[in-house]
């Protein structure tokens, strides 16, 4: 069995050694899902950003994709908290979500899958256990569930995420990188676009927003 974990690819490994995958697109709460499913889990437990062919237990995590592409300029230089991004900048991170979406599809066009939407969860985290027992049965004592919630609050992560320091920097058992986590709020998006750079953004991610229930 697979020790817990980051993995990139899952693509030689033996199915019979993965116990969970939590899978998500990137600026998702993929993270907090992990530390939540590996602390039922000794072993076996995948976090990963890529499409794992593995018929195992899987959860999908996914946010609205105008939040995913700000956060993902946000987070490559921590300075851009404090301007909006350029016609450029909306391009080329509307681009990097785009194929990051193409993993997304292949777990809702497979099924079997836990679907988990940040903007559910994030706030209250339990949700996440409601939905795996919804979805695999997988029943976890109410004390635990209060437990590892605590453990892993936004308040305690975004600690844990601040002492660390730079992105590349990441603690191997939480999972947190520094510079990590902002606000984590829902619709920050909108703060740091203009308004024709909302309207372009609109239009890039089309598509997705539409097939995930982000636009009507």
């Amino acid at each position: 069995m697979l020790t817990n974990g980051f993995y990139k690819t899952l693509d030689k490994v033996n199915e019979a050694d993965v116990e969970f995958v939590c899978y998500g697109i990137p600026r998702s709460g993929s993270t907090l899902v992990y530390q939540l499913i590996s602390g039922i889990f000794p072993q076996g437990v995948v976090k990963t950003h890529r499409y794992c062919p593995q018929q195992v237990k899987t959860a999908v995590s996914f946010r609205d994709f105008r939040d995913v592409v700000v956060s993902l300029w946000r987070r490559s230089d921590p300075q851009n908290i404090s301007r909006r991004m350029t016609a450029a900048e909306v391009e080329k991170f509307a681009a990097l979500c785009h194929d990051r979406v193409k993993d997304l599809n292949r777990y809702f066009d497979r099924g079997g899958i836990c679907p988990l939407r940040y903007e559910e969860f994030a706030a209250n985290p339990a949700l996440v256990f409601a939905a795996i027992k919804k979805t695999f049965g997988i029943v976890v004592a109410a004390e635990k569930i209060a437990e590892l919630v605590g453990h892993y609050s936004f308040e305690r992560n975004r600690e844990r995420s601040r002492r660390l320091g730079r992105f590349k920097s990441i603690d191997p058992a939480s999972q947190l990188h520094g510079n990590h986590m902002y606000r984590g709020e829902i619709g920050g998006w909108r703060e740091f676009v203009t308004d024709s750079g909302a309207e372009r953004l609109e239009l890039l991610l089309q598509a997705p927003l539409q097939r995930y229930g982000y636009l009507g």
